[in-house]
């Protein structure tokens, strides 16, 4: 599993280390050149020294550094016009004459030297010094220039290591606060003592903690509510049970029996309803595909025409052309069905229901009218709640289908709105979908 942690002590380590080795390497070959320069200026003045000297006592050269030969000394040889050596600072080193003038390197069995020569007329004089005598030069002042990094290595590699730790400490008390928590506990997390690149995740985690609370609240409620709604059906169905039992004769019985099946009917609707709106709650899953709502609505009331011929009402379509949306063909198909459902229950006899399909600018409005009695207008934003039914209303339903409705309207992204209808009679539901053209 990959750590942050790690992860960073590692690139911060490598860093260090290869900084580290960047300074030496560079600091080393940049001190040798400098001391190159420091060591040819010398070379280059003592051989000018030399130039105006008359004459040569033995040994007298000798001198120039210790006794004992040290790493840095210098070897000065002296040639006459006719090129025999009159000088040797060191005659053992047995070097020979340069070709030309100035600086030049010589190449010994014993090694290479850098060497400086001068003609003056009668005289050559030659400076020269050996190479790894310079390089031992450059390098002695190399490690004490860079004898302090390899202190200051180690403290930073010490001082990251605390930043690393002291930067994700924020994450460990998160860490330990969610792990705290109980299944109940959606209060959001504190984002106001952690770094700002940390806080977006939190407040995502914030977001996420309050649809969950919403979605539990909204379980608990359901719950609640179909228990309370199931529990009048339930007795009535008991009670009714036993008017069958304690039935003198048949006709007792059957009109007793009759009101059972009634109220098994109503029971079995509200279960339905139910399960229905269980299926189109937010977190439930439904592919989207390209649906033909203005088929898709002739279908659903040619299945709803039935219920309006008994009650004499007009049924109505107007959606001829093909109008495509983006969306959960069942869920849609139960939008229509619980509109269409919900205005022949409420129309009386006699009455006219219309279904309409039609563009408005970029989006497409689905509309349903009846002539019923219409939704007050304090009551237009109620009717979405569950189980909520308008005072007065006699006709018989579970207070789910319309619940149903602002759930789908709501998962497919468009908006539903309520009117009355002509001259204030009657009611329409207008949903008006985001525009789609399928490809």
């Amino acid at each position: 599993m990959m750590s942050i942690r790690k992860n960073l002590l590692i690139w911060l380590l490598t860093g260090f280390v290869f900084a580290g080795l960047g300074t030496g390497i560079a600091t080393y070959f940049k001190t040798h050149q400098e001391v190159g320069k420091v060591l040819d200026y010398e070379l280059r003045e003592i051989t000018n020294s030399m130039r105006y000297s008359s004459s040569f006592i033995p040994d007298q050269l000798e001198k120039i550094g210790d006794e004992k030969r040290d790493y840095n000394d210098f070897v000065v040889q002296v040639w006459n016009e006719h090129g025999k050596l009159i000088y040797s600072s060191l005659p053992s080193a047995k070097l020979p004459q340069a070709s030309r003038p100035g600086f030049s390197t010589i190449t010994m069995h014993t090694g290479d030297w850098r060497a400086y020569t001068l003609f003056t007329g009668d005289r050559v004089i030659q400076t020269a010094q050996t190479e790894g005598d310079r390089w031992e030069i450059a390098a002695g002042i190399a490690m004490r220039m860079l004898a302090p990094l390899a202190v200051l290595v180690p403290v930073l590699v010490f001082l990251g290591w605390i930043a690393v730790r002291k930067s994700l400490a924020p994450l460990a008390r998160v860490t330990a606060e969610v792990e705290q928590r109980d299944a109940s506990a959606m209060a959001p997390l504190d984002t106001r003592a952690v770094p700002e690149e940390i806080r977006p995740l939190l407040m995502a985690l914030n977001r996420l903690l309050g649809r969950l609370d919403e979605s539990i609240a909204s379980q608990r409620r359901f719950v609640a509510d179909a228990a309370h709604e199931l529990r009048t059906p339930l007795t009535a169905l008991s009670l009714q049970a036993q008017l069958v039992e304690q039935a003198q004769d048949a006709g007792e019985r059957n009109e007793s029996a009759g009101n059972l099946r009634l109220g098994i009917a109503r029971a079995s609707h509200l279960v339905s309803q139910l399960l229905t709106l269980a299926r189109q709650e937010p977190g439930a899953q439904h592919p989207f595909v390209h649906v033909d709502l203005a088929l898709l609505a002739r279908q659903v009331a040619g299945e709803l025409a039935p219920l309006a011929d008994l009650k004499k009402i007009d049924l109505g379509v107007s959606a001829n052309q093909p109008e495509w949306v983006n969306g959960d063909q069942d869920g849609l198909r139960i939008l229509v069905g619980n509109l269409i459902d919900n205005a022949i229950r409420y129309t009386p006899e006699g009455g006219k229901v219309d279904v309409t399909l039609r563009k408005d600018g970029s989006s497409l409005l689905l509309s349903v009218k009846d002539t019923g009695p219409g939704i007050p207008l304090q009551d237009r934003d109620k009717i979405f709640e569950r189980f909520y039914r308008v005072a007065g209303n006699k006709v018989q339903g579970s207070g789910l289908g319309l619940a149903i409705v602002r759930q789908i309207v709501d998962r497919h992204g468009a908006v539903i709105d309520i009117s009355a209808g002509e001259n204030g009679m009657g009611a329409v539901f207008s949903i008006k979908f985001p525009s789609f053209t399928p490809g």
